[in-house]
């Protein structure tokens, strides 16, 4: 595996494991916060979907977003989130290959500076930061609403993703 394999790799793995999140979700857990006055778990899971689009926007030079939201938005101030795990699962998948074909292009085509980011592999680097940011504050509403994941659990589906299999 070359470095630029390598490094879309990483990001096919931060996706498959913010899936693995999702997939072990109830619709009851999605209304789950990590502090009470913060979001609820499927804000953000919607938040990282419009984080993805939001920026590959910027970083192309569009005039939209590519694909469909996940918020419903009533104005300015109230983004109503869905509750459909399917659909939100659905949706990330869309903007996880968004994100990766973008990258790979611009790498392929010896892309530097790309809208607002000074090489488009730190646009990646972003998208990785911020999600594993995100999924931390997800495993800590499930643990708040006392459905942590189990130690065998988070290594089959998040840390194991990382190494080399046996």
């Amino acid at each position: 595996m070359n470095v630029t394999e390598a490094l879309l790799e990483s990001w096919v793995r931060q996706c498959r494991i913010l899936d693995n999140l999702a997939g072990a979700l109830t619709p009851e857990l999605l209304e789950s916060k990590p502090d009470p006055d913060g979001w609820t778990v499927a804000y953000h899971l919607c938040h990282l979907h419009s984080t993805r689009r939001f920026w590959h926007m910027m970083a192309s030079g569009l005039e939209e977003p590519v694909g469909p939201s996940l918020f419903t938005v009533v104005s300015d101030e109230e983004w109503i989130p869905s509750s459909d795990v399917a659909l939100i699962r659905e949706r990330l998948a869309e903007s996880a290959e968004l994100v990766r074909a973008w990258v790979s292009g611009r790498i392929a085509d010896g892309s530097q500076k790309t809208g607002n980011y000074d090489h488009p592999v730190l646009y990646l680097q972003h998208m990785v930061w911020h999600e594993g940011w995100h999924a931390g504050l997800i495993v800590l509403a499930m643990r708040r609403a006392g459905a942590e994941p189990t130690e065998e659990w988070e290594c089959a589906n998040v840390w194991d993703l990382w190494r080399e299999p046996d």
